[in-house]
Formats: structure tokens, sequence, C-alpha cells
């Protein structure tokens, strides 16, 4: 290959990867979970249906409080990036969300960019403040409890923010028994710091 072809290559190059990245996002990354829209207090599964399709939405059972099966509105429930989970407070008519929920591997944001993944020091960096979260290891183990009247405290649409996190896969094992059961502790506790925290969950709540 000579001088020349090799130039004009590398300049094609350099013209497509950054097409296929932005390609990429715009399919993967660009959902974002708010209390609007399809998700807004006064939603049902219809609008859901209108947002993203009667083949992208099913009505499926998933795990509700205490480990108990519940039917939920399931949208993309065949694709852990795209999946989102909307129980009701009104089942018969599938209306007035309860709780919006994506987890593991999901490429969905949040206000402020949040996403799964995202490291316990920027959450509280975006809150602008430290928060609580329960301990490790049970039912609602890593979920925040209060953001003590931060930035994430409120948000628009009148629903509640709340993210659960799991701690480091390697941990240290002493630290992170420290912050573990059915306890509050601060985002600041060292022991929660040592264990290494990031995003698991996402949940959009409306109060009954």
């Amino acid at each position: 290959m000579t001088g020349q072809s090799l130039a004009a290559l590398l300049a094609a190059l350099a013209i497509v990867l950054p097409l296929a990245a932005v390609a990429q996002h715009a399919g993967e990354g660009n959902n974002v979970l708010a209390c609007e829209g399809a998700f807004a207090k006064d939603s049902n599964h219809a609008k859901l249906v209108a947002a993203f399709g009667k083949s992208s939405v099913s009505i499926i059972d998933v795990e509700g409080a205490g480990g108990v099966k519940a039917k939920a509105s399931v949208i993309y429930p065949d694709e852990s990036r795209r999946r989102v989970e909307v129980l009701w407070h009104d089942d018969n008519t599938r209306s007035r969300p309860a709780t919006i929920k994506v987890g593991f591997r999901s490429h969905w944001r949040a206000v402020r960019g949040l996403h799964i993944g995202t490291e316990l020091a920027e959450v509280e960096k975006i809150n602008g403040k430290p928060f609580k979260l329960r301990g490790f290891d049970w039912e609602y183990g890593g979920r925040v409890s209060s953001w003590e009247g931060g930035a994430l405290a409120k948000l628009n649409g009148g629903c509640e923010f709340r993210l659960s996190f799991d701690a480091w896969a390697d941990a240290p094992e002493a630290e992170r028994d420290k912050v573990s059961g059915n306890k509050e502790f601060l985002s600041t506790d060292p022991n929660m710091r040592a264990s290494k925290p990031t995003v698991s969950e996402i949940i959009l709540s409306y109060p009954q």
C-alpha cells in the first residue's frame, strides 16, 4: 500500500469510526428515565404502547415487594439493556404508575446522566451533599433511604427518585460486613466508601 493510499484509508476511518460510535450511542444510550412523557404520573399501559410500540410492551409477572410476584407492564422484556418494569397503583386499568424500575446492564439514564454503574462519590457530588443508604445483603440492601435534602430529593413531575447500590465484588470483607444489614449509613461512611458501591438499580415511584 502506498503512502497516499494509507493516508486516504486513515482519513476514511477517522470519519467512519466516530459515526459508528454515535450510532451505537443513539441506539442504546439516549433513553432517559424521567417523571414525564410515557413515565408521567398520569401514564397508563396504553400510553406505553403508544410510545414504544405494541410489540415492545408486554404484561408479565415480575418480582414485587417482599419477593411476591406482581403483574407489570414491561418495556423491551427480552432486552436487558432496554428493559423497564412498570408496576401500577390500579392493576385493573393498568394506570397510575407505582414504580418504574431499570436494573442490571440497563442503558437507561436518569437525571444528570446517572446510570447503572455510577460510583457512590459521583452520586454524592450530583446530590450536592452526603445522603443515607441502607446496608447491603438483604432485600432492600444498598437502597437510598434519604437524600438528606440534596438536589436529588425532589424531581420535576412529582415522583420520588431512588437508587440502589451494589458493593464492589472484591470489596474488603471486613469493611463490607460493617455496612451490611437493615441499618442506615451515610454515603461518607469510611466502610461504605471502602466497599466501592456502584448504582445497580434506578427507581422512580409515585406515592399512592
